[in-house]
């Protein structure tokens, strides 16, 4: 029998300790902000030289630009992404990429202003929040009828609390990442991902309070700590193998899918481990914490 409840001041210490860390993460290395965001212009073209890189840089430093980013995308596709272009600048740098790349074929061309890109990143804030007050009202509504002296708005409360924990682990995690690798960057997949990682999180977390509900059903005089720890015993396997069976998926298309979506499945990866890892070692943790802290207080 796992000891989970018994020893969640190690679990607290250790997700304090990540979070302190991502923070640092954040502070010194920051995130690499994509095009989404920011704005600018992104180029995918395609050419089936070894060195297009290369040569694709020679002609970005040969015109003056500064700050760009460039990378393969797939077989014989190429990604530059550089501040906005006008239709003059646009026009000159295709033909000077003609000039050096002789298969040069452009195949998608998108350029987001900055008003544009600052009204995404104030979306993507708000998504995130109305997303988690949802899910405090939701878990909230649906253990509504948790037998007393158990709150229903403390179930909510402690699931958002281990969700913001994951989200601002992930964060940091791609803080770090992104200052080695340049296709580590915050854009609309980002979002995507940090959202699908909330409803896995959350997934979790609603199995293992479901069943400390029934069993405090059961046996509503038994000691909440006990409760929880046969609770989170009676579902930790089940967790971890829906997470695994996920994570397998996940690790397949990041060998063998495109490259464009390898930042959106590292992130989905990173944040289904700590979100399973936080369900188990600190929503429940925290929620009988909170509740005999109360209890006591009374």
């Amino acid at each position: 029998m796992y000891r989970i409840i018994k020893n969640s001041w190690i679990w607290f210490t250790f997700s304090i300790v990540l979070a302190v860390l991502s923070i640092i993460f954040w502070a010194v290395f920051g995130l690499r902000i994509g095009i989404d965001y920011k704005g600018g212009t992104n180029i995918e073209f395609q050419s089936a030289e070894i060195n297009r890189i290369d040569l694709a840089k020679n002609v970005l430093d040969t015109e003056g630009f500064t700050g760009y980013q460039t990378k393969d995308s797939g077989t014989d596709q190429a990604i530059i992404q550089l501040r906005t272009l006008s239709n003059d600048e646009h026009v000159k740098l295709t033909a000077n990429l003609k000039s050096k790349i002789a298969d040069y074929t452009e195949t998608s061309y998108n350029t987001v202003g900055p008003v544009i890109g600052k009204d995404l990143t104030i979306k993507s804030i708000w998504a995130v929040i109305i997303a988690s007050f949802g899910i405090i009202i939701f878990v909230a509504f649906a253990f509504r009828k948790v037998p007393k002296p158990l709150s229903s708005w403390k179930f909510g409360v402690c699931a958002v609390i281990a969700l913001i924990h994951d989200l601002l682990i992930t964060t940091g995690f791609v803080a770090l990442t992104g200052h080695f690798f340049v296709w580590m960057e915050v854009n609309a997949l980002f979002t995507t991902a940090l959202l699908t990682i909330m409803g896995f999180s959350v997934h979790d977390t609603i199995v293992v309070y479901d069943r400390l509900r029934e069993n405090f059903i059961k046996n509503p005089k038994k000691d909440i700590t006990i409760s929880a720890e046969e609770s989170i015993n009676q579902t930790i396997v089940r967790s971890i193998n829906t997470s695994m069976t996920t994570i397998i998926v996940l690790l397949a298309m990041l060998v063998f899918g495109s490259s464009s979506i390898r930042q959106f499945i590292l992130t989905l990866v990173f944040g289904i481990i700590i979100g399973t890892y936080s369900s188990i070692f600190n929503a429940t943790p925290l929620l009988v914490w909170w509740h005999k802290k109360t209890e006591k207080a009374k």
